[in-house]
């Protein structure tokens, strides 16, 4: 069973459609809106549309806007043997920037120099005062949304103050940031995917002209890396560290020529790098499950 929208980015659907019928595996989709959890005296019990329900095995996709009934619903079928790839805490907590970071620092990744904030002030970005470039994200930002470059941290201080991002009052939920050195000057990253501790596939990505993020949505041009890059072990590790059975890495390369992990993400597509690299990421991920189930699928 796939918990996903099949309609958001539906090219990754449609590779794990493909990879399922070679395996001869049956693939359900379920929308995430759809989940209950009903609470009785003496029994708890996971439900779709309202019938109590307990499938063989769970992949979870596009589900970041309902953590507060996915996990649940997660832990509690995986309570009862369901098996969950990428366990719901873990794959949440790769979404947010920082609590990737100190995951990585734990395990000694190599990471960015980053300051994590809710709003600037020169006090806090004096680590980073003199650096030519700097780059600004949302914690929970994907494909390369809401991401600032500037030149200082000084420019970034001005757009603030006028306004680069209008904050909701203090008693709701407030996005925090990271910003960080322009490593390279910006436009060209690695992207990683991988799957039960193996690199499967590699891509460096070069943005397009005056652009400074490498998303392929963007129009970034890809290469295809050989697996015996560095970057592919430094994605295995940084998986580990996250606790995550796959997902994509987005890593970079500094002038040392040290490897060091931007980004992990437990929901990361994978048509892109699958299409650039010929890779069967999708029939990756479901052997995975299918090993996880001792050879049977449901």
């Amino acid at each position: 069973m796939v918990l996903h929208y099949p309609s958001v980015r539906n090219s990754n659907w449609e590779l794990l459609c493909k990879a399922a019928r070679a395996r001869g595996i049956r693939l359900t989709t379920w929308e995430p809106h759809r989940l209950q959890v009903h609470c009785m005296d003496g029994e708890i019990s996971g439900c779709y549309d309202g019938k109590p329900v307990r499938p063989a095995i769970i992949l979870h996709r596009t589900v970041a806007a309902f953590q507060g009934i996915v996990i649940p619903a997660l832990k509690l079928w995986a309570s009862e043997e369901t098996i969950i790839l990428n366990e719901p805490d873990a794959a949440y907590r790769s979404r947010d920037k920082l609590l990737t970071y100190l995951a990585l620092h734990r395990a000694q990744v190599p990471i960015v120099h980053t300051i994590a904030f809710v709003e600037p002030s020169e006090e806090a970005m004096q680590p980073l005062t003199g650096h030519w470039g700097v780059i600004l994200k949302p914690a929970h930002g994907i494909r390369g949304e809401g991401i600032r470059a500037f030149g200082s941290t000084g420019e970034l201080l001005a757009a603030w103050e006028d306004n680069l991002e209008q904050q909701p009052p203090l008693s709701l939920a407030r996005e925090h940031y990271v910003v960080q050195p322009l490593v390279g000057g910006g436009g060209r990253d690695l992207r990683a995917f991988v799957v039960n501790g193996a690199c499967v596939a590699l891509i460096q990505r070069q943005a397009a002209p005056g652009e400074i993020r490498a998303n392929l949505t963007l129009g970034a041009t890809p290469t295809r890396l050989s697996l015996d890059h560095p970057a592919a072990s430094t994605a295995v590790a940084a998986l580990e560290a996250c606790r995550l059975d796959y997902g994509g890495v987005d890593l970079i390369e500094d002038d040392d020529g040290t490897v060091r992990v931007l980004e992990v993400d437990a929901w990361a597509g994978f048509a892109g790098i699958s299409a650039v690299t010929g890779e069967d990421v999708a029939g990756a991920i479901l052997q995975l499950a299918m090993t996880r189930r001792g050879g049977t699928a449901a």
